[in-house]
């Protein structure tokens, strides 16, 4: 047997260097641990090294960087009887997570939301979400060695939930952010995020840039921000690190911390820093932001338009699907069924290009567009106007006396509208149904109402001049509504 066996292990071992001979195969040579030398190898600038000459992990030299820049928020409210707070599939921090905490049996109850910061001023500014702070009475910062100050609000701007506290007295240049550049960063890089969590020690967890640019979320209960042009990471972003920095991996701040996507396993979202920046330095000069208005309702440019309008593909832009009276626009000369190619000589990307740049003008600014109507090409000059006085008004929420039906509407157009994701459909929004109205059961929440009684719905003041001649209708009330991308037809007896 033993004979047996050696022979057939001669045979295997012959048959094994006969095919690394055939194969080119090189036997390896020895291998040992060696230190890892930066300064001997070229490392393209998106990778890094696994540790550095003294076996620690870059995480952990960012992390050393970061953390005293990063603060615990505590902001204090009082609210009007306890509610329920939005919960959505998209979430803030835990202004939105978690149940609101007593602190007293007063009429007035108040609760205690939590956030992190960012410090970007040795004079004590800090950038956090504006969902952090929103109506806060009372807000205490808690800084990474322990120490407290109280903060004041310099400004806020929920459109992009963006908000700038300051704390009294100066702080060290070893605790002031270092900010990067959001323009810059590619998919696929290192993405850290840090935040401060209810006031305990700070967090950090480690992902990559898994996209840019993502928009149309709804985020918040539909209350988020309008302006979106997120980062999306797979670094997760807990409860507790909003208003945190999103850095790189040389400790940079690309991002601010802003809202993650409860059932996207771990899938987060952060605003960019140059975002950011320019409302910063509004909000720092005067304590908001002012953005230009045009008055379209504008909408992407997608093949079936593109089809059936006849414009070149070689055109790209946004499709102006209406103008509202009495606004720059109009007074412009822009009209539905326009393309906007080109404003100021750039181009028009996209739909989210298109209302960044709006906005990106300040009230009372002179632009130029290049539209493309019906198979040529114009140039119109307009004045832009506030944009401010037109969400004021676009926002407001038109109840009827008495509650016509139990029915409560908005704009389209409107946050509300974009909530439910109807804001490009002629009509007005459902917002509510009152318990046992004659409403209850037939129309739901998101439902537009584009037809009533007989006569077509465009805002909310058609709503309510036809609610006023319907208030004293016995019979059944004839409602043409859209839910879910159906028309669909409910009468509904008063």
């Amino acid at each position: 047997m033993k004979r047996i066996f050696f022979t057939g292990l001669f045979a295997l071992t012959c048959i094994a260097a006969g095919f690394m001979l055939a194969t080119g195969w090189e036997t390896p040579t020895a291998i040992s641990a060696q230190p890892f030398n930066t300064q001997s190898i070229a490392v393209p600038a998106a990778s890094v090294p696994l540790v550095d000459d003294e076996g620690n992990s870059p995480f952990v030299l960012v992390a050393e960087k970061v953390q005293p820049v990063v603060v615990n928020i505590q902001a204090e409210k009082e609210i009007a009887g306890h509610k329920n707070l939005p919960f959505d599939m998209f979430d803030f921090g835990p202004f939105f997570g978690e149940p609101p905490r007593s602190q007293g049996s007063s009429p007035m109850p108040k609760v205690t939301s939590g956030g992190s910061g960012i410090i970007i001023g040795e004079d004590g500014l800090i950038i956090t979400n504006n969902h952090v702070i929103s109506e806060a009475t009372n807000i205490t910062v808690k800084f990474a060695d322990g120490s407290e100050r109280q903060a004041e609000i310099i400004g806020t701007d929920p459109e992009t939930d963006v908000a700038l506290i300051k704390v009294d007295g100066v702080i060290p240049p070893q605790m002031v952010a270092k900010l990067g550049d959001s323009d810059k960063i590619r998919i696929g890089e290192w993405a850290i995020a840090i935040g401060n969590p209810f006031g305990l020690d700070w967090t950090l967890t480690v992902g990559v840039i898994s996209a840019r640019g993502r928009s149309n979320l709804f985020i918040g209960g539909g209350d988020g921000p309008s302006f979106q042009n997120f980062i999306q990471t797979d670094a997760s972003i807990n409860y507790g690190n909003s208003g945190g920095p999103l850095v790189n991996i040389r400790g940079e701040v690309i991002g601010i911390n802003t809202a993650i996507n409860a059932q996207g396993q771990g899938i987060g979202f952060a605003i960019p820093i140059n975002q950011a920046r320019s409302v910063i330095e509004q909000l720092q000069t005067s304590g908001e932001v002012h953005r230009g208005y045009l008055g379209v309702y504008p909408s992407e440019l997608t093949p079936v338009k593109r089809e059936a309008l006849g414009v070149d593909e070689d055109i790209k832009g946004v499709f102006i699907e209406s103008v509202e009276s009495n606004t720059p626009a109009e007074k412009g000369g822009m009209e539905s069924g326009d393309v906007v190619i080109e404003i100021n000589n750039e181009k028009v990307l996209n739909l989210t290009d298109f209302r960044f740049k709006i906005a990106g003008f300040a009230p009372d600014s002179k632009v130029e567009m290049t539209v493309w109507r019906r198979d040529k090409i114009k140039s119109l000059k307009f004045k832009l106007g506030e944009r401010s006085e037109y969400i004021d008004k676009a926002a407001k929420i038109v109840k009827q006396p008495q509650s016509w039906l139990g029915i409560e509407v908005a704009e389209t157009n409107s946050r509300e509208g974009m909530r439910f994701g109807v804001q490009e459909i002629k009509g007005v929004v459902v917002l509510k149904i009152a318990v046992d109205s004659p409403a209850q059961g037939l129309l739901s929440d998101g439902d537009v109402i584009v037809e009533l009684g007989g006569e077509e719905i465009r805002d909310t003041k058609d709503f309510e001049q036809i609610a006023k001649k319907l208030k004293d209708r016995k019979k059944a009330i004839p409602f043409w509504v859209i839910r879910e991308g159906r028309r669909m037809f409910i009468p509904i007896r008063p």
